[in-house]
């Protein structure tokens, strides 16, 4: 008797303890499988995205390189160009000083009587005493005190071995328009190397009318850029100049635009 009451209490409390069970399972509210955490294993560790994230990271990473590389080389030859201004204009200082010297010997020996004094206009006197060659003529370009006479040079290859060239759009300097001139760097262009944003350019156009521009950007490209590349970025000034050169590394090309 004493086991047959055992065994029925044993199974009454396993049917108490799994009705138990049931009613909590029942009442348990179901969950949105959305808010559930994602397990481990059905992570994306796809090998294909791996790849994808490495080669956007190298791509982004080798354009940081190229934009660094292409301030370092800006900054370089722009400081090249300002050293060499500066060993020229000594240069010149230097000749003028020494051509100064001689003729005011010269002037020591001749009699006072003989001077040839000119009379000034007293109307327009600094145009009268400039000296020669600090006057702008038609087709010519000032690019901080460095005259630069221009010729036609319609698309052409390359920059007049001399001077500089008109290489696309209108010299006037009236016609709301812009105009696109190149030349040589070492050369007649070397100055357009030094210039930087806010410096004057001015121009006397083919009719001979002169208007100064400031320059309002620049940059630097690979040699391999085509006009398309840079066309909306220069041509939106209205009445504008842009001036390029070679940067000297015979890879790249300074291009300023002046409006």
């Amino acid at each position: 008797m004493k086991a047959s009451k055992l065994i029925a209490a044993v199974v009454s409390g396993a049917a108490a303890l799994a009705l138990v069970g049931g009613i909590a399972y029942a009442m348990e509210p179901d969950h949105d499988p959305a808010t559930l955490p994602m397990p481990e294993a059905a992570q994306d560790t796809s090998i294909v995205k791996q790849v994808v994230s490495i080669i956007v990271y190298e791509d982004q990473e080798e354009a940081v390189a190229m934009a660094s590389e292409f301030d370092d080389i800006h900054d370089e030859l722009a400081m090249d160009a300002v050293s060499s201004r500066a060993s020229l204009s000594a240069k010149h200082s230097a000749s003028h000083d020494a051509t100064a010297k001689t003729a005011a010997s010269a002037g020591d020996a001749t009699p006072e009587s003989a001077i040839d004094v000119e009379a000034v206009d007293v109307t327009e006197p600094l145009e009268t005493i400039s000296p020669e060659g600090d006057e702008m003529v038609a087709d010519s370009i000032d690019v901080n005190g460095d005259i630069v006479t221009y010729v036609p040079s319609y698309e052409s290859a390359s920059a007049p071995a001399s001077g500089a060239g008109l290489w696309m759009g209108s010299d006037s300097t009236t016609d709301g328009s812009w105009g696109y001139f190149i030349g040589h760097n070492p050369g007649d262009f070397t100055c357009v190397m030094t210039l930087k944003n806010g410096d004057p350019v001015t121009v006397c156009d083919s009719d001979g009318n002169t208007r100064t521009y400031s320059v309002v950007d620049e940059f630097i490209v690979p040699d391999s850029t085509y006009w398309e590349d840079i066309q909306s970025r220069v041509t939106d000034y209205g009445e504008s100049i842009i001036l390029q050169t070679c940067c000297g590394d015979n890879a790249h090309y300074r291009v300023v635009i002046a409006a």
